[in-house]
């Protein structure tokens, strides 16, 4: 980790390095910079953040604004006027992955991470957090324990998506983290009172709010706003002894300057307020939120990943990240969170993983090779969720992303058991089509039936997976069964759809070895074989067209059929559905006949 400490006096910052702790040759170098630059800046900044909540409050507005890019030249114009030369090149040529801000409290306010070099963000780069002088960070307890998380959600009941929030990380936390690792509670609206907080918050690891904040001059008044205009205030959080790794605050404001001049106090600031409470890391938003699903989004894949055994900056790189590359253009969600403390502090030891996977889900690698059937319906909701608009047809495109996993992870564990031979019916015909329950239960028999006689399965990979998700994808089936019963209330849609997107998204990641299983039609002569793979199938010869090996002995024997191909393992089964051709364009397309199609209840629009 690189670890910068700067001082200011007066208008001259002083510049320390150190790496692994160590000082380097970068010490006591300096550059000049005046407050009434830093105040433009941030400024500017704020004017963009406001440039950006409005668009995307007003999508049918017409605003030519390229956000990204004036950020950028603002980043870097102040990057060059902030940082002497010889930073600018430790910066640029050192190979860590951390960058620790040790800063004086007159440069509290600065988004580190919004600035450029001239290639890219600060925080596209380095995984970064800040400590400022008189902050107190005391190194974690690795013992392996049992991590205990308070969410707080809303007390002043003003903020839907604050209670949802809440709401939705309380199920995605409980449905993937294993209550003898995890133990959660969750706490709202008018129950949060001040002596019932106090009680809770002493003992937890991980406390997650999100709801209003109060402020005052006196740093130790500042708090957390509750029901009836009451305050829980930094002071009393502090006369517990609170001894917590992290503090997340989904909320308003959590550094903010006050007054026409540079705040040297860092008090002033809720997160410092925090920090000299006894918190180790802070994760608090550099202005006020919007109230909206692309937040909650944000805070589930923190925690996602933060359970995979990343340390807190990783984390919060990752979700950056991901909200750089899926997010609006002008969504400046990423760039609003920052850290306070160390970025290579994990809560966890690192022996122990939680979470099997630590990746993004790439859309285009869904598109580009998953099998045709999900990748058509991954992008169908893809496009749906452009609108922003939270509505049935959004669940409804997700409904049938599943309903695709279902039908070719099923038929590929049926083929799988039919090729050897262990005699179980298949559904492949609308006579025998059975609902989706009945599906699932039909396939885990069969996951059952290879694990029992140890026999090895052409999805060497999929297989542990499907028994790993068991419990959500049957989740997924009863809300699906509900919904086909149009016992779905407007109100609950929203929730429904960012649970059911994080757990399909997480699901096709785990499912990565359909990257490497294809289905196709073997060709009746020596013309390339038709793939049914991306949204866009294919005629294709294979990947070593004209060799003798075994994969294409295997595929001669096949010709005119549907197969399932692991190219890799060099295993070629049949695969027992069917196709016909679209009328409109003369493609090819997979029929599954064996699953009832699902169908979203129609009372409510």
């Amino acid at each position: 980790m690189l670890s910068l400490i700067i001082d200011r006096v007066g208008n001259v910052n002083i510049f320390n390095v150190l790496e692994d702790n160590l000082p380097v040759e970068e010490s006591h170098i300096q550059s000049t910079l005046d407050d009434d630059l830093i105040f433009e800046y941030l400024g500017e900044v704020e004017r963009l953040v406001h440039v950006s909540q409005s668009v995307l409050s007003n999508p049918n507005q017409i605003l030519n604004a390229d956000i990204l890019q004036d950020l950028k030249v603002l980043g870097e114009t102040f990057y060059q006027q902030f940082f002497p030369l010889s930073i600018i090149e430790k910066l640029k040529n050192t190979t860590k992955h951390s960058i620790h801000f040790n800063i004086d409290p007159a440069l509290a306010l600065v988004p580190w991470e919004l600035l450029h070099d001239g290639t890219s963000f600060l925080s596209d780069k380095f995984r970064i957090g800040k400590t400022i002088r008189g902050g107190l960070h005391r190194p974690t307890h690795q013992e392996n324990r049992k991590i205990k998380m308070l969410i707080i959600a809303d007390p002043t009941e003003d903020l839907p998506h604050a209670q949802k929030e809440g709401e939705v990380l309380f199920s995605v936390l409980s449905q993937k983290v294993p209550t003898h690792l995890l133990e959660l509670e969750f706490i709202g609206g008018k129950q949060v009172t001040k002596l019932k907080l106090l009680s809770l918050i002493k003992d937890k690891h991980i406390i997650h709010y999100s709801g209003h904040l109060h402020f005052s001059d006196d740093s130790l008044e500042n708090g957390w706003l509750l029901s009836d205009g009451k305050v829980l205030k930094a002071r009393e959080i502090k006369s517990t002894g609170i001894d917590t790794d992290l503090v997340f605050s989904n909320s308003c404001m959590s550094a903010k300057s006050a007054g026409k001049k540079l705040n040297t106090n860092i008090m002033n600031q809720y997160a410092g307020a925090f920090l000299t409470a006894g918190i180790k890391t802070f994760v608090g938003t550099n202005w006020e939120i919007l109230d909206n699903e692309r937040t909650i989004d944000f805070t589930v894949r923190f925690y996602t990943f933060l359970f995979s055994d990343k340390s807190v900056g990783e984390s919060l790189f990752l979700s950056k990240e991901f909200a750089r590359r899926n997010y609006h253009a002008n969504d400046l969600t990423w760039a609003n969170y920052a850290l306070y403390g160390n970025p290579d502090f994990s809560l966890f030891v690192k022996e122990r993983k939680i979470f099997h996977s630590a990746k993004i889900l790439n859309p285009t690698t869904v598109l580009e090779f998953y099998p045709t059937p999900i990748a058509v319906a991954y992008s169908k909701f893809i496009n749906t969720s452009k609108s922003k608009s939270i509505d049935k047809n959004n669940l409804l495109s997700l409904s049938k992303l599943f309903e695709a996993i279902s039908q070719v992870v099923g038929m590929m564990v049926f083929s799988d058991h039919a090729a050897h031979a262990m005699n179980k019916s298949i559904p492949n015909n609308p006579d025998d089509a059975v609902s989706l329950r009945k599906w699932w239960e039909l396939v885990y028999g069969c996951v059952w039936d290879f694990q029992k006689l140890k026999i090895s399965s052409i999805l060497e990979m999929a297989l542990p997976v499907l028994h790993e998700q068991k419990e959500t994808i049957f989740k997924i089936v009863g809300w699906m069964e509900s919904w086909e019963r149009e016992e779905i209330k407007e109100e609950e849609i929203e929730s429904f759809q960012i649970i059911l997107q994080f757990f399909l998204e997480n699901m096709l990641l785990e499912f990565s070895e359909l990257e490497r299983v294809s289905i196709l039609l073997v060709s009746e002569n020596h013309n390339p074989h038709f793939y049914f793979k991306g949204i866009k199938p294919a005629y294709l010869y294979p990947s070593s067209p004209g060799s003798k090996d075994k994969l294409q002995e295997q595929l001669s024997n096949q010709k005119g059929n549907l197969v399932l191909v692991h190219e890799s393992r060099k295993i070629v089964i049949p695969f027992p559905t069917y196709f016909k051709e679209k009328k409109e364009t003369g493609d090819l397309e997979l029929v599954f006949n064996g699953l009832t199609p699902f169908v979203l209840g129609a009372k409510q629009s």
